[in-house]
């Protein structure tokens, strides 16, 4: 199976990227910089007539992989209705025009807004608290439409990515830093906000399974477990057997005793998704980019 994964030199589309090719698959990166270890090209999507152009540079692949979106949170930015709204057209119209099977497109748990019923499921209500959001949330309604008998479309809303290769600027990313550092981890509020944290490895497994068994429908894809931010700096220094200690740096915290307690039922009814990945097995692996970084 030849499959194209875009924003493959992302976070989440490079996990996605690299399970892919250690399963067999002839894998196709897009992407504005180079993905490791897989061909890649270099469109922009966000323009019309993008599925155009890719056509008559890329063999026909028989399913897409679409996580390459602009962050930006900007009401005006232009980025977002051009790259996530326009180029989630496109890459829908590319799938159509090369009669692919299947197509998954990477969304957002957030696009619900604040929690207000838990656990949170596909059914729970959407209020998009960003443009980024409402991009994403405007992409599940395309492939929703997109979809057909003979072609399996489908929308992973994804919790917050961790593991390997994720940006310096997370929360997780920075609790690492510290605790290798041995150096007070300091919180704002309580640190009761509660966050479900799935490694990348994860997401790319159920895109693997989804894929195989050729899966429609809108899925939350998630560790299934809520962690405080209390205990996600424990577990930091817990696992890296770091001295570091907590602190609280008397800020506010905007979400304080937030819970995002996210059901994966569906997701693993339908396809048999089951995390993998514990959240020490993700902070090892940031650990272990950190220290790969600072020897370089």
């Amino acid at each position: 199976m030849r499959v194209l994964v875009t924003g493959a030199s992302g976070h989440v589309g490079g996990a996605i990227a690299a399970r892919l090719a250690e399963a067999g698959m002839d894998v196709v990166a897009l992407s504005r910089r180079a993905a490791a270890g897989v061909a890649t090209f270099s469109f922009d999507i966000g323009v019309p007539g993008a599925a155009d152009a890719i056509v008559a540079a890329i063999p026909r692949c028989d399913a897409i992989i679409h996580a390459a979106a602009s962050l930006e949170k900007d009401l005006y930015a232009p980025a977002i209705p051009l790259t996530n709204c326009l180029g989630t057209q496109e890459m829908l119209r590319l799938a159509s025009i090369w009669g692919s099977g299947g197509f998954v497109y990477i969304s957002s748990v957030p696009v619900i807004g604040a929690p207000r019923e838990l656990p949170i499921t596909e059914d729970h209500p959407t209020c998009p608290p960003t443009a980024y959001h409402a991009s994403k949330l405007y992409g599940e309604q395309l492939v929703r439409l997109a979809a057909r008998d003979d072609f399996a479309a489908a929308s992973f809303r994804i919790t917050s990515p961790v593991g390997p290769g994720m940006p310096d600027n997370r929360i997780l990313s920075a609790f690492v830093r510290q605790a290798m550092a041995h150096q007070p981890i300091r919180l704002a509020g309580h640190g009761t906000r509660r966050q479900d944290y799935v490694d990348v490895r994860d997401i790319a497994i159920a895109v693997e399974r989804c894929l195989s068994g050729a899966i429609g429908g809108l899925y939350n894809i998630a560790s299934g477990r809520a962690v405080s931010n209390e205990e996600l700096a424990r577990r930091c220094i817990e696992t890296l057997g770091s001295r570091s200690t907590i602190e609280f740096n008397g800020n506010v915290d905007p979400e304080e005793g937030v819970v995002w307690d996210v059901s994966i039922q569906r997701a693993r009814e339908r396809f048999g998704y089951s995390p993998q990945f514990d959240l020490e097995s993700s902070i090892r692996g940031v650990a272990a980019d950190h220290a790969n970084r600072h020897r370089e």
